[in-house]
């Protein structure tokens, strides 16, 4: 029988609307050519002018009319927290980005039930960090998971669905995070992307990385309720800071 346990510390979703306008508008006061900037480093950059460290949860670019886009965050901080943290922090031109009357937030629960089943979908990056050179890359190299698996079998005779790899990344990567158990996952959309990114330093350099874009449903058990709730606000895979990762729940429909 599922048993509850209860968390003090409140996990909030807010939902924020960026003023399209105003982020071209931050592009290019932060020296960024906005031609090759994807939207999920622009709101990124966004969030972190606005909020600073408070920023750093995944967050998810639901939607873009051409002049909002529509954003969720995870966040430990409720919604008057974080506009406080702009208030106070940011300067004019970056508050003005988001159009603070539509900001709204909500709390997870404080408690999951655990044996609980949830459906989820997520947006993810599934890459391998590679640990050591081979003939295709070098150590240390960010590699599509699907393309790590070729090289691995190196053999074309051997059938490789890319939908299989990406299914078995994430479910070991939900299961080595804990917290939940995943009981089924389908490939919903898949995309390899230019993502704009700058390197780290005194001297920022752009550079634009062909990556894998996959959309994830599924219906996952939570196993731990503190654990889940880490999963929740640390997110999945890599580029969690830039719209992959968020890992969006809702009650199973009967």
């Amino acid at each position: 029988m599922p048993t509850l346990a209860v968390q003090n510390e409140t996990v909030y979703m807010l939902q924020f609307w960026l003023i399209t306008k105003r982020l071209v508008e931050l592009g290019r006061a932060l020296s960024l050519p906005v031609q090759q900037v994807d939207e999920n480093y622009i709101v990124h950059c966004a969030l972190k002018e606005l909020f600073g460290e408070a920023a750093h949860c995944p967050f998810s670019v639901e939607a873009n009319d051409g002049r909002f886009m529509r954003v969720l965050m995870y966040s430990m901080s409720h919604a008057d927290e974080l506009r406080q943290l702009a208030e106070i922090g940011a300067s004019p031109m970056v508050y003005e980005v988001c159009d603070w009357s539509r900001l709204a937030g909500k709390p997870m629960p404080n408690a999951f039930f655990q044996g609980i089943r949830l459906a989820f979908n997520v947006r993810a990056c599934p890459v391998i960090r590679k640990s050591s050179s081979g003939p295709y890359h070098k150590a240390g190299a960010e590699v599509d998971a699907f393309l790590s698996k070729v090289w691995e079998i190196n053999d074309p005779k051997v059938p490789i669905r890319r939908e299989d790899v990406y299914r078995d990344w994430l479910r070991d990567r939900l299961l080595n995070q804990g917290g939940c158990t995943p009981i089924s996952i389908e490939v919903a959309s898949f995309s390899l992307d230019r993502l704009y990114r700058r390197t780290q330093g005194l001297e920022r350099k752009g550079k634009l990385l062909k990556r894998p874009n996959v959309l994830f449903n599924g219906e996952l058990e939570v196993a731990s309720t503190s654990e889940f709730r880490e999963l929740l606000t640390a997110g999945i895979g890599r580029h969690k800071r830039l719209g992959f990762g968020m890992i969006k729940v809702r009650p199973m429909r009967r």
